[in-house]
């Protein structure tokens, strides 16, 4: 076969190929950026190792289908838009607390020919990885360790078979798009949860959207709750009352490896439209270590995390 015979080949089975489902631009968005989160730490390696492979395939392959060098066959694909770091596994035994590990950096979105992205306070990418910000990141770590009921606490783990996916325990500040005059920001942080006296590894997050956030419009509630599917997907949602404020809970849900999505979550918007989120599971996926016996935080346990006033930011 020629090299115009291979093209033509090619372009015959992209064309015959079916188109993939349509699918909501928002819903997509969300729940890749949220499975970014989950599998960063995994990137940089992946990445590092799909390179030497292409060039070295490249290196055998083009100068035997372009016969004297010239007219090379490309075929579509794409490449991570971000890397995560290089994780080196570690026997380091767990910590008795979480402790404040920050993601690194993320790219900053694609601009229009001519722009510049105009971070903020003088920062080079979107993350805050010092300052103010970045102390309020690591204070939402702090805060939900300090939520947890009697008998359950955040108790940083070490990954067992899954180093690459990096540390369970994470916590980052991250700037979102300017509103008018306001910054908007998203804090975030997850850690791993225990029993006491059991041997299970559960999941808590919260996330909380400062005032001018458009993820979910002005919903509130059960509406909100249900409006994307992360960090939940099915179950049954109902309003719970903490101290007269409305707090949507979602519990019974199916846990989705897939989707990142969890076994329950609740949904609290404060007045200005901060938008807090905490969500929880009883596994931790890709940590090697066994599932809680039972849940260790109740729909109303979640719900009274997500309308405490730590949890409003700006």
């Amino acid at each position: 076969m020629n090299e115009h015979e291979l093209k033509s080949a090619l372009q015959e089975v992209m064309v015959a190929s079916s188109p993939p489902p349509p699918m909501s631009p928002e819903v997509a968005l969300d729940r890749g950026r949220r499975a970014q989160r989950r599998r960063q730490a995994t990137w940089g390696g992946a990445v590092a190792g799909l390179a030497v492979v292409a060039i070295a395939v490249g290196a055998v392959l083009l100068p035997t289908l372009t016969g004297d060098g010239g007219g090379v066959v490309q075929v579509a694909g794409g490449q991570p838009s971000e890397s995560g770091p290089r994780v080196t596994p570690t026997d380091r035994p767990p910590s008795g607390a979480p402790s404040a590990t920050v993601l690194p950096p993320s790219d900053p979105p694609s601009q229009a020919s001519g722009s510049k992205t105009q971070w903020p306070d003088g920062q080079g990418d979107r993350t805050a990885t010092s300052g103010p910000r970045a102390d309020k990141g690591a204070g939402v770590l702090n805060g939900l360790a300090s939520s947890l009921p009697p008998g359950v606490k955040a108790e940083d783990r070490t990954r067992i078979g899954f180093a690459e996916y990096g540390p369970m325990t994470l916590h980052q500040a991250q700037f979102v798009e300017h509103a008018g005059d306001l910054q908007v920001w998203e804090y975030w942080a997850h850690t791993p949860v225990v029993i006491t006296g059991e041997a299970g590894v559960g999941e808590l997050s919260v996330e909380v959207e400062t005032k001018g956030n458009t993820r979910l419009g002005d919903l509130v509630g059960c509406e909100a709750a249900t409006r994307y599917p992360y960090p939940v997907e099915g179950g049954t949602c109902e309003l719970v009352d903490v101290g007269g404020k409305k707090v949507g809970v979602v519990t019974g849900a199916v846990a989705d490896a897939d989707r990142n999505t969890m076994d329950a979550a609740a949904f609290y918007r404060h007045p200005d439209g901060t938008l807090v989120t905490v969500a929880y599971s009883s596994e931790y996926r890709e940590s090697g270590h066994p599932a809680l016996s039972r849940p260790a935080l109740t729909g109303a346990q979640l719900a009274a995390i997500a309308a405490d006033p730590k949890f409003h930011l700006d």
